[in-house]
């Protein structure tokens, strides 16, 4: 399993003399929040000029927030870079689904949000 934590976007954020949107500016990932409906808690997409859009559902708590963070970037940092072009809808049955959740579960025990 990837361990995320080593990955650069985390290991600049752990070091905490970075705020996090300059880190995430460096690593070209623009993080919103708003609001979605209930079922999506978050989705990330790569834009033309080759940004990262992350989008947080704004309406689940805090801490299910984290963890579609780090679901989010796990995808940014292991899986999009292996694909040209991904559309998913109602994936949460599929392995590259489960293994993101599988990797922001892992981190959410190792860290208190």
């Amino acid at each position: 399993m990837l361990n995320i934590l080593e990955e650069p976007p985390f290991r600049a954020l752990n070091d905490g003399n970075i705020p996090f949107y300059e880190v995430m500016t460096c690593f070209r990932i623009r993080v919103t929040i708003g609001n979605l409906p209930p079922m999506i808690y978050g989705f990330v997409y790569v834009s033309r000029k080759g940004y990262y859009h992350l989008r947080l559902n704004g309406n689940i708590n805090y801490r299910t927030q984290c963890q579609t963070f780090i679901h989010e970037i796990k995808h940014i940092v292991a899986d999009i870079p292996k694909m040209s072009y991904f559309i998913g809808l109602d994936m949460r049955r599929c392995e590259l689904e489960a293994n993101a959740d599988r990797v922001a579960e892992a981190v959410g025990q190792y860290k208190a949000y």
